[in-house]
């Protein structure tokens, strides 16, 4: 045991040590015989004051019942970010970079373009859209355009497919009005479904519509377009609009696509999520299912997280300066969208700390300058005693 973690052990000791005492005077003074220790103190004091094991700490915690997260990293710690790393690195070239999961997404593909199941569940989900709009087209299905390749792949080229800009095609669905692009970049508006007016009054039937439609289409053979993508076709160039269709036309880049990408993030998550239920019940023996959102692991998992982006956007870099074309695509955007959530979320729980301290110490300030000592009874005096010892003694049960 180094000596700073010797000197946290004694002043724990000392602390409850003082406690212990001051609650035995005040029950002294007010005559209480019915008083028991809280804690067999003498024993436990000398017992733990002669330790200088590693474990002493958190046996301490465990015996006073102190509610406490440790935020330093152990090394069991970094481990686990290494074994979690690691694993979303692997896993991340396996889709990005190799060709393992074509077969794969090939087979995927044959089974929801066959299944009769599938079919059936499609059009389960595309009746049950249409009977908000008296059975009426979908407003984001018009494909009177001109595109690259055949009229199935609308869904590319439709602002309301795009799963990132599903507000407007919510609105598309109440109002009927399409809006998408042409394979030359034009902005295409029309009526399509139904007449003049709104398709649907409901904003709650208008999502439930958009909803059902978008999860049939999800799972057809092309499925959506990848998220973003008809930003792209909307303010890129021809050859970025030809690319993207030939990407989404061949089943390399579509919403399934975006799906896998996101197993390193999930494998991860799973893994810093089971470690932290796992590390705070072999210091608690209480077993906490959200204990990962706290502020010691949220950093694990951005740091997890973090070393997937820099391995993907490292070997892309490689990709594109030995001229790989189509070295975009293979960018882990699900990854680095939960990067940046982590992040914000790490710099939300620090600030949220923050803030409580500030507000408790201002509390603190001012109720030492309203409750200065004054005039009291003996009775008055023993009560306001016993109330600042309870709160101390909160107060040193939530650190």
């Amino acid at each position: 045991m180094d000596d700073s973690v010797n000197e946290l052990k004694n002043s724990i000791l000392d602390s409850y040590s003082d406690l212990e005492e001051i609650r035995k005077e005040l029950h002294f003074i007010k005559n209480d015989k019915n008083y028991k220790p809280k804690y067999k103190f003498n024993k436990f004091f000398k017992d733990f004051k002669k330790r200088t094991d590693d474990d002493v700490l958190l046996e301490i915690i465990n015996e006073l019942n102190i509610d406490y997260v440790d935020e330093k990293w152990q090394k069991a710690d970094w481990i686990a970010v290494f074994i979690a790393g690691t694993i979303g690195i692997l896993c991340d070239i396996l889709i990005t970079q190799t060709k393992v999961l074509k077969p794969i997404d090939k087979r995927i593909s044959k089974f929801v373009g066959e299944s009769e199941k599938v079919k059936d569940f499609q059009k389960r989900l595309d009746d049950f859209s249409s009977s908000f709009r008296d059975g009426k087209s979908a407003p984001i299905d018009f494909q009177d355009f001109e595109m690259h390749g055949l009229k199935s792949l609308h869904e590319q080229y439709s602002f309301g497919h795009d799963p990132l800009r599903f507000l407007e095609g919510i609105f598309q669905i109440m109002s009927g009005n399409y809006r998408g692009v042409d394979k030359f970049g034009n902005i295409i508006t029309a009526q399509f479904g139904q007449g003049t007016g709104m398709s649907i009054s409901g904003m709650l039937q208008g999502i439930i519509s958009y909803i059902a439609h978008m999860i049939s289409d999800f799972c057809n053979k092309m499925s959506l377009p990848y998220p973003g993508t008809t930003f792209l076709m909307q303010f890129g160039s021809d050859k970025v609009r030809s690319e993207i269709s030939a990407a989404y036309r061949a089943q390399l880049y579509n919403s399934r696509i975006f799906t896998y990408q996101t197993l390193p993030s999930f494998l991860m998550s799973i893994i810093i999520h089971g470690w932290a239920i796992y590390d705070n019940y072999t210091r608690t023996q209480e077993i906490k299912f959200k204990i990962g959102k706290s502020l010691k692991y949220q950093p694990m998992l951005l740091v997890s997280n973090t070393m997937v982006v820099s391995s993907n956007l490292t070997i892309n870099s490689v990709r594109g300066i030995l001229g790989d074309p189509h070295v975009l695509f293979r960018v882990n955007w699900p990854v680095i969208a939960n990067t940046v959530k982590h992040a914000i979320k790490y710099l939300m729980l620090e600030n949220k700390r923050i803030k409580k301290n500030g507000i408790r110490i201002e509390e603190m300030y001012m109720d030492s300058e309203i409750n200065k000592l004054k005039k009291k009874t003996k009775e008055e005096y023993l009560a306001s005693m016993d109330e600042e010892y309870e709160e101390f003694e909160r107060l040193q049960g939530g650190l």
